[in-house]
C-alpha cells in the first residue's frame, strides 16, 4: 500500500504494512554446488517496521528432527556454520514482542551455488488481535453458531496456508472459493480484504470488511481492517467509532490503539489522540514507535516543545534510517527552536 494518510508525515503504512511482508531468499553464486560439503546458512531479520531485528531467536529446523537456534546480532544478523546438506527451514521469534511472529523460510541446500546460503527473515505482526485481551465469549459464540461446510472450511484453511506462503492469487482463489461454498463465512471475507488491501484495493477491501461485520458485528479483525480503510479514505469519525468497538473486544492490541489515535488526532481531538497514543506505547513500547511520531504532534499543539521534541528523538535513535528521517529531524529543529526561551536565545 503506497496510499498516504496525511499531509503531516509519511504515510502510516510503515507500521501497517507490516501485515503483508513477504518472505524471501536470495543466494550468492560463487562457485559450483556443494550439496555434500558443510553449509554457512545466514542473513539478517526484520522488525515489521523493516528495521533490523536485534537480539531476537532465530530457528533452524533440519528435516531430520534436528533444530539449532543463535540470536541475532546488533545489526539483526544471524549466521548457521557447519550446516549439514538436505532441506530445512527458519524461523524467528522476538522475546521482546511475542505477538510478533515470522512465516517459515523454506530452503535446499542442493539449489545453493555455494556453500553459503542467504536467507533474509521478515517478523511480522497479525492484523488478528491476541485473544486473551478479548471479552470471553464474544467472537466465539459467534463461530460456534456456524456450521461451516467441510468443503468450505477446507478451501478457507488452503487460503490462509497460501497467504502464508504469500501466494496471494492462489490464496485468493481459495478464499473465493470457500465463500462461494458458504457466503456467512465472515472469517474468510476478513481474510480476503487483507489480500484485497494488500493490493490498494481500498474500496473492495471494505466492502468485504463490512459484509464481515454484517454476518458478526463483534468481529474485532474485521473492525480493525475497516478502520484502516477508513483512515486511508479519511473518514475518520467512521474509523474511530469501528476502533473503539474493536477495542471492547479485543483491548491489548497496540496497533489498534495507535489508529485511534492517529484517526483522533486527524479530528483535532487531542486530549483522546494522547491517551491512545500513550496506551498504545505503554503495550506495545519500541514496537509501535511510530507513535511517539503522532505523540510529538500532540505535545507541540500543546505548545509543549520540550516533549514534542524528546518523542521525535526518541523516535529516531530507534528508527535513524526511517524514509521521513530528514523531515522529522527539521521538525525537531524547528521545535527546539520554538520551544527556547528568550534567556536561551541570549
Amino acid at each position: 500500500m503506497t496510499a498516504s494518510l496525511s499531509p503531516r508525515f509519511f504515510p502510516l503504512v510503515g507500521s501497517l504494512a507490516l501485515l503483508f511482508l513477504l518472505v524471501h531468499f536470495s543466494h550468492f553464486s560463487t562457485g559450483g554446488a556443494n550439496p555434500q560439503g558443510a553449509f554457512t546458512i545466514y542473513g539478517r531479520v526484520y522488525l515489521p517496521d523493516g528495521q533490523p531485528a536485534t537480539r531476537v531467536k532465530v530457528i533452524l529446523e533440519m528435516t531430520n528432527g534436528l533444530a539449532r537456534d543463535v540470536l541475532s546480532d546488533d545489526d539483526g544478523d544471524y549466521e548457521f556454520r557447519s550446516i549439514g546438506g538436505g532441506r530445512y527451514r527458519l524461523k524467528a521469534v522476538n522475546p521482546a514482542a511475542p505477538e510478533q511472529y515470522s512465516d517459515p523460510a523454506e530452503s535446499d541446500s542442493t539449489r545453493a551455488y555455494a556453500n553459503r546460503v542467504n536467507i533474509d527473515v521478515y517478523l511480522r505482526l497479525p492484523l488478528h488481535g491476541k485473544k486473551e485481551g478479548a471479552n470471553p465469549g464474544t467472537v466465539n459464540v459467534a463461530e460456534a453458531a456456524q456450521n461451516i461446510p467441510k468443503p468450505a472450511r477446507k478451501a478457507y484453511e488452503q487460503g490462509l496456508k497460501f497467504q502464508k506462503e504469500n501466494q496471494a492469487d492462489k490464496s485468493l482463489a481459495s478464499f473465493n472459493r470457500a465463500l462461494e461454498l458458504y457466503p456467512e463465512y465472515f472469517q474468510a471475507l476478513a481474510e480476503r480484504g487483507n489480500l484485497l488491501m494488500q493490493s490498494n484495493k481500498l474500496a473492495e477491501a471494505l466492502d468485504d470488511f463490512e459484509r464481515a461485520l454484517r454476518i458478526n458485528d463483534k468481529y474485532s479483525p474485521a473492525l480493525r481492517g475497516a478502520a484502516y480503510c477508513n483512515i486511508q479514505r479519511r473518514n475518520y469519525e467512521e474509523a474511530v467509532s469501528q476502533l473503539e468497538k474493536s477495542l471492547l473486544y479485543e483491548p491489548k492490541i497496540a496497533l489498534s490503539h495507535m489508529l485511534l489515535g492517529y484517526a483522533r488526532l486527524s479530528l483535532k481531538r487531542y486530549d483522546q489522540a494522547k491517551q491512545s497514543l500513550e496506551q498504545a506505547l505503554k503495550i506495545g513500547g519500541d514496537n509501535i514507535a511510530r507513535a511517539r511520531v503522532y505523540l510529538a504532534e500532540v505535545f507541540a499543539h500543546e505548545q509543549k516543545f520540550k516533549e514534542a521534541v524528546d518523542e521525535i528523538r526518541a523516535y529516531l535513535k530507534l528508527r535513524p534510517d526511517a524514509a521521513d528521517a530528514g523531515s522529522l529531524r527539521k521538525m525537531e529543529e524547528d521545535w527546539r527552536a520554538r520551544g527556547r526561551t528568550p534567556k536561551d536565545k541570549h
